[in-house]
């Protein structure tokens, strides 16, 4: 059966399928990795709903928070980009947006 994870921290050494092949998607991937085919769904967030149908499946899942997952990953597409277009076009990504969930 699959398993879901809501951390990168230790899983108290509970035992794991080997994982052999991962999905990722930043932010929310839950409808975006829908029906792919991957022992392991990496993304930010799914709903309750999402998750109970991904483990039915027997697939795992980890979700390490919508924001992180989204932060770093913008500087790298924006390289990207930048690669594939005129150069007068300009991308930019807020400094000055943040996680809006505190954790407490």
């Amino acid at each position: 059966a699959g398993k879901a994870v809501v951390s990168t921290q230790s899983t108290g050494g509970q035992d794991y399928d080997v994982i052999r092949t991962v999905a990722v998607c930043a932010g929310s991937g839950g409808s975006l990795l829908k029906g792919v085919d991957a022992d392991l769904y990496v993304t930010g967030e799914m709903s309750h709903h999402e998750v109970l149908a991904v483990i039915a499946e027997g697939r795992n899942v980890l979700l390490s928070e919508h924001t992180h997952t989204e932060r770093g990953y913008l500087k790298s597409v924006v390289a990207e980009l930048t690669k594939h277009v005129a150069e007068d076009v300009e991308f930019i990504v807020s400094e000055s947006d943040a996680n809006p969930i505190e954790t407490i």
